[in-house]
């Protein structure tokens, strides 16, 4: 196959182990009064959440399902590319909190 071929393939993305695949918030990267930007993975240093999309989940992921809201901090996150879109990889584990439409056993009553 030429390289040109390959590139024109699209490939399925699956998701392996404990992890979760996280759409960027619209709010996720920003600039500096400077112009520079600033990626979402680089603001972990004030260590505020964030609250995500979840695109797709591993097979070894209990908690979270495809479409639920996660809460995470940005420096847990790996930020990846998929097909030119960018998302961020984040181990199940490293997910404080979940919102979702269904019902939970161990929900707090909270609402978003």
């Amino acid at each position: 196959m030429t390289a040109e071929r390959v590139e024109e393939q699209r490939r399925a993305v699956a998701v392996l182990g404990d992890r979760v695949l996280v759409a960027l918030p619209d709010d996720a990267e920003r600039r500096s009064k400077g112009g520079i930007l600033i990626p979402a993975t680089a603001r972990s240093v004030d260590r505020k959440g964030i609250w995500g999309e979840t695109i797709g989940v591993g097979p070894h992921v209990r908690h979270v399902q495809v479409g639920d809201d996660v809460l995470y901090l940005p420096g847990d996150a790996i930020e990846v590319d998929v097909q030119g879109e960018a998302y961020l990889l984040v181990r199940e584990r490293d997910v404080h909190a979940v919102a979702s439409t269904r019902r939970a056993e161990n929900a707090t009553g909270l609402y978003l």
